[in-house]
């Protein structure tokens, strides 16, 4: 009997962890977690009906760990090899079952994640790697170290966290968020901004709305913001040594935007 029961377990840990490329039903499925080292993963939508993850390179050494809980589906891609100076980073593909709609958390280092027709929320860290995002519904967390996070076509509020990331946004509906530190951000038509600020480098942005007191502020260099026509709001300017280019007459409204620099030029255009 304690054999037979054994055995069950045992049969059940082989289902629910494996080292190998495979498929998983979506069903019961809310979220998708991740933990990832030295790894280039992309996520893209698909016409099948089940989850897969299929490593692209390597292949002689599969590394794809999976586990189920409850109704988290858990990959553990870990290529941190002993005694390897020099790592090469592993390509894998998740493929998503079309207009499926799932959490998703990824927690990755030395890696770069691209993400391409997804419906879901997504919450990203990651670290010396590139993040690139498309053609998203849902809301979307990002924080990355040291290279590149590019986003257009985001349907859902945004929220980016980087150190030493530059930061490059095209049309986005929602609100968008942007710290970052030494490094250019550039926002091309965006739907709603709420703070956006960087250090010793230019912001240029382009909105049509703002927050209740939203924010755009740098130190060291210019920044420039290109509004509508139309907008409803005024501005409230601050730093030192600043030279004010086509600055817009006062608004009747209590709702402003907030421009910071130091030692910079701020311009405001109309589109």
């Amino acid at each position: 009997m304690k054999n037979s029961i054994f055995l069950f377990l045992f049969l059940i840990l082989i289902n629910t962890a494996t080292f190998s490329n495979g498929s998983t039903t979506s069903k019961g499925i809310k979220t998708i977690e991740i933990n990832g080292k030295y790894i280039n993963l992309n996520i893209i939508p698909y016409a099948g009906e089940n989850i897969k993850l299929n490593q692209l390179s390597d292949k002689k050494n599969p590394i794809i760990r999976k586990a189920i809980a409850k109704d988290i589906l858990q990959y553990n891609l870990s290529n941190d090899k002993k005694n390897s100076f020099f790592k090469t980073k592993i390509k894998f593909d998740l493929l998503i079952p079309q207009n499926s709609n799932f959490e998703y958390l990824i927690k990755t280092t030395n890696s770069s994640i691209t993400v391409n027709g997804i419906n879901g929320n997504f919450s990203i860290d990651n670290s010396k790697g590139y993040i690139t995002i498309n053609n998203l519904v849902g809301t979307l967390k990002v924080t990355n170290l040291n290279n590149d996070v590019k986003l257009s076509n985001i349907v859902g509020d945004i929220d980016v966290k980087g150190l030493f990331s530059r930061v490059i946004t095209e049309n986005t509906l929602g609100i968008l968020n942007i710290k970052t530190t030494d490094k250019k951000i550039k926002i091309k038509n965006a739907e709603k901004i709420g703070n956006i600020s960087t250090s010793n480098a230019s912001i240029s942005a382009e909105f049509k709305n703002i927050i209740s007191n939203s924010k755009i502020a740098t130190s060291n260099h210019s920044l420039t913001i290109k509004i509508p026509e139309n907008h409803d709001f005024n501005f409230s300017i601050f730093g030192d040594l600043i030279h004010i280019k086509n600055e817009l007459p006062q608004l009747k409204t209590n709702k402003f935007l907030i421009l910071g620099t130091s030692n910079g030029t701020i311009k405001i255009k109309k589109k």
